[in-house]
């Protein structure tokens, strides 16, 4: 087990180093596919309906978008309306994709705040555990 650690330690640097991630592909499938559901149906929790609810009109409308070959924010006020009387010019914003991440702020949650939380905790880890201890010889090779 040891031996198969200290093999995934040895690469994972090289791996990390040589990954590149297309930026704009990522966030165009990010705003596809209706994964932003959740965070509409929040907006109608907002707007006072209850949970179920909203959720069984956003998946009428996510029906209503497939069929029509368009995300949600492809909908016009007037096809929402359609579902709601609580749309309004505000779902457009409630949807985005950033709006969408930062709806989700609970630990381990997607918010922006909390993924920076958490890559701060991680780089003070990493950094800690890069540290030799006191007394701790440090190996040339190590």
């Amino acid at each position: 087990m040891a031996d198969t650690l200290d093999g995934i330690l040895r690469i994972l640097p090289k791996f990390t180093r040589a990954l590149r991630f297309r930026g704009e592909r990522m966030r165009a499938a990010a705003q596809s596919g209706y994964l932003n559901a959740m965070a509409a149906a929040t907006y109608l929790v907002h707007k006072g309906l209850p949970f179920r609810t909203a959720h069984a009109v956003i998946g009428h409308a996510v029906r209503f978008a497939i069929e029509k070959g368009v995300e949600l924010n492809g909908l016009s006020l007037d096809e929402l309306h359609q579902f709601g009387k609580e749309f309004d010019e505000d779902f457009y914003a409630a949807v985005s994709l950033e709006a969408t991440l930062d709806c989700h702020d609970v630990v381990g949650g997607t918010a922006r705040a909390r993924v920076q939380q958490a890559l701060n905790t991680t780089t003070e880890r990493i950094a800690a555990l890069a540290k030799p201890r006191a007394g701790e010889a440090v190996h040339a090779g190590a």
